[in-house]
């Protein structure tokens, strides 16, 4: 028992270490997930490359989220909401353009339990999440430059 309220305390102490007190870290997370939520948001033009893109969208949220795929249609991919907090899990959206060729955004939305309270607060995992969030975001973007096998990075 003592052992067990030993380790409790060593888990409440590292999540009160990774919450920073200080408003201008956490908006400086904030910016940071900002702009990779616009880096995950790729533009295909046509049926054909939007599909494969599509396609190669499912297999990047297959490889980073914690819970298997719930949902997967022509225009959303959704895992399941994980049990534990402070791991990260995947949905991805395609809206067609409009245009009449199939061209398609597609987004993908990292999500992460425990990060804000229900107040919309930073939460104790808040750290954690963001990083967690802000990575694979932004490595989206490599992954799907990357659908031709000879390809690197997006270029800037």
């Amino acid at each position: 028992m003592k052992r067990r309220l030993a380790l409790m305390m060593a888990v409440a102490g590292l999540g009160a270490c990774t919450m920073s007190g200080s408003p201008i870290d956490s908006h400086r997370y904030e910016v940071a997930l900002d702009v990779a939520r616009d880096d995950a948001a790729i533009d295909c033009v046509g049926q054909v490359a939007c599909d494969a893109m599509w396609q190669r969208t499912r297999e990047f949220v297959t490889q980073h989220s914690v819970t298997n795929i719930i949902r997967a249609n022509k225009t959303v991919i959704e895992t399941a909401e994980p049990h534990e907090s402070g791991v990260l899990y995947l949905w991805a959206s395609r809206t067609l353009m409009g245009d009449g060729t199939g061209s398609s955004t597609i987004r993908v939305k990292g999500l992460c339990r425990g990060m804000y309270t229900t107040d919309g607060n930073p939460a104790w995992m808040y750290v954690t999440c963001a990083e967690l969030i802000t990575h694979a975001e932004r490595e989206f973007r490599q992954f799907s430059a990357g659908a031709d096998p000879g390809k690197g990075a997006v270029p800037e």
